[in-house]
């Protein structure tokens, strides 16, 4: 008996990653170039179709897509939508601006 391939490991995964690192070049939430990996908007488990689809994916730097996992979603298990990475990127510019406005008083 075969084991399955998990579809993380395919041919298919990698190049939807290169693909859409290449075409975002700096993470989508903080401008870095550093540790860029590709997020699934819409999670890659719950939604097949998706999986390869670039236009499902987003640009990330390590420390933001860790933090958008563990901190706003509290997990990697919990699935992710578009309104989920939405919410983040505008809670992120909130407190970021908002520590700026205070420097600035």
């Amino acid at each position: 008996m075969s084991k399955k391939k998990n579809w993380r490991s395919t041919r298919a995964y990698r190049l939807w990653r290169a693909k859409v690192v290449r075409r975002d070049k700096v993470c989508i939430i903080c401008n870095s170039r550093k540790q860029r990996q590709a997020h699934h908007i819409e999670d890659g488990s719950n939604n097949p179709d998706l999986r390869f689809d670039i236009e499902n994916g987003a640009t990330l730097c390590r420390p933001c897509h860790t933090s958008f996992h563990t901190d706003y979603k509290k997990s990697y298990r919990y699935k992710t939508t578009r309104y989920d990475l939405e919410n983040y990127i505008e809670i992120f510019n909130y407190a970021f601006n908002k520590g700026k406005e205070s420097k600035n008083e």
